[in-house]
């Protein structure tokens, strides 16, 4: 493997050193639990976003975009790798959440993201580009495997903590009042002009923590939204939503910050901007008309904004139908920049190139899935999980949720049914069982963790 990748990235560097001019600077935001109700500019009229909006404006935004995964850690893993959670190993925010006892099957061990993996970073590096990241590493332990020593990143800020007080590496000392994210983009605004100066075209990755919790803003902007909210008819259930969305827009400032200097070094031509998110909202009034929330594999836990812009390449203003996933990202990235994948490295998404270019407005008929063994938050007095293993299958308009703990399914008809109201799995046994089989056929085809009784089972 060492040496395939020795060979790859000379391939690339030589590449680099001939193609070096042609070569587009790439900014790719990730924003934290903004689900796809999460921005003005995808339909929540009551959130301010005036720098993303413009972006969307500008480019291309998706529709029916989905996360790897319904939480951060592994749907991030996916997005740097290109890989789903089968190969990466990382299933999870954390490894156990309690109660295993109460699990039929063996939950499959969480890792860290595998020093090996030939991340977005890696690959961007051995192109030639200058690289760097700021913001919520999470796949690794940043202690152990820093994101620069280990990932492809020439100069990294990993960091974890509240808004307002950091844990860095390297550590740092926030002053009074400061967002760490607003030093996120102060970083990255001066790695950016000196990748300029240097005539190399630069690749950041800003993972920001916005719009996580602690549900934290500068308190002008809480008190807008308090006031801007009374009234509305909202959904109950949301917890500090006018904080959310006054963090929504920070996260709206900041990204706006990086916009205004690519304009400012006069390089906004050649820059491709992309915005997604790791995964939905934890509140419901931000996840638009879906149900679920993050944690779920309803598609309230699953849909996230995608917006892509490259001036003279991407068309304005424009809005794709098309059913894409986290793991599309990496071959997307590398398509528009001219990058060649890594041999023999395996890659799960699609490249995106051709609908973002305008050369085709339609892909290739395919299945997306998530592979989820999380067991979470038991219930003593049901003797079940609020929370269980889950395989889910996207084929067409059909998605098929597979509980195996409990031998269940949930079949949805998602273009009669986009709220996931009506579950035909009893109803269409014979299509039930079609998308069960070509589930199974994945699982096996990934080498995705068997199900394995649990020895330690307590409820027999």
């Amino acid at each position: 493997m060492i040496k395939k990748r020795m060979i790859w990235a000379t391939a690339c560097g030589l590449l680099a050193t001939l193609a070096i001019a042609k070569q587009p600077n790439v900014i790719l935001i990730l924003a934290d639990d903004l689900g796809i109700g999460g921005l003005h500019c995808y339909g929540t009229e009551y959130i301010e976003t005036p720098n993303i909006d413009r972006l969307c404006q500008e480019g291309m935004h998706f529709s029916n975009g989905l996360a790897a995964y319904p939480t951060c850690r592994p749907s991030r893993a996916a997005l740097l790798s290109g890989q789903y959670g089968p190969r990466t190993g990382i299933y999870r925010v954390k490894d156990s959440y309690g109660d295993e006892d109460k699990a039929k099957y063996v939950i499959p061990k969480n890792q860290q993201l595998a020093t090996d993996k030939i991340t977005l970073g890696t690959v961007f590096q051995n192109a030639g580009y200058a690289t760097a990241m700021y913001g919520k590493w999470h796949v690794s332990n940043e202690r152990q495997t820093h994101p620069q020593e280990y990932f492809g990143f020439d100069e990294a800020f990993a960091s974890a903590g509240a808004h307002y007080k950091a844990k860095s590496t390297p550590p740092v000392d926030l002053p009074d009042g400061m967002m760490i994210e607003e030093l996120f983009s102060q970083k990255a605004s001066a790695f950016m002009e000196k990748s300029v100066k240097a005539d190399k075209p630069f690749f950041i990755y800003m993972p920001y923590f916005l719009v996580h919790g602690p549900a934290e803003a500068r308190q002008d902007y809480i008190d807008h939204f308090k006031k801007k909210l009374s009234g509305l008819d909202l959904e109950k259930g949301g917890k500090d939503l006018d904080v959310t969305v006054a963090m929504t827009k920070m996260l709206d400032d900041f990204s706006g910050v990086l916009l205004d200097k690519i304009k400012e070094l006069g390089v906004e031509e050649e820059t491709i901007v992309v915005f997604t998110s790791d995964n939905g909202s934890y509140d419901r009034n931000l996840v638009g008309e879906y149900r679920g929330r993050k944690g779920d594999t309803y598609d309230g836990g699953m849909r996230v904004p995608y917006i892509f812009k490259w001036p003279g390449k991407i068309k304005p203003d424009s809005v794709s139908y098309e059913r894409i996933i986290g793991v599309d990202m990496y071959p997307t990235l590398l398509g528009l920049a001219g990058i060649e994948p890594p041999a023999d490295y395996a890659l799960d998404g699609k490249d995106l190139t051709p609908i973002l270019t305008g050369k085709s407005n339609r892909m290739q008929s395919r299945q997306v899935f998530c592979f989820y063994p999380k067991y979470a938050q038991f219930n003593a007095k049901k003797g079940r999980w609020s929370f269980s293993w889950r395989n889910v299958i996207y084929d067409g308009e059909f998605k098929l949720i597979e509980y195996p703990e409990y031998g269940e399914y949930e079949l949805f008809n998602l273009a009669d049914d986009p709220k996931e109201q009506q579950n035909l799995a009893m109803r269409n046994p014979e299509k039930c069982e079609a998308q069960t089989v070509k589930l199974h056929q994945w699982l096996k085809s990934i080498h995705a963790p068997q199900l394995e009784p649990n020895p330690d089972y307590s409820l027999k």
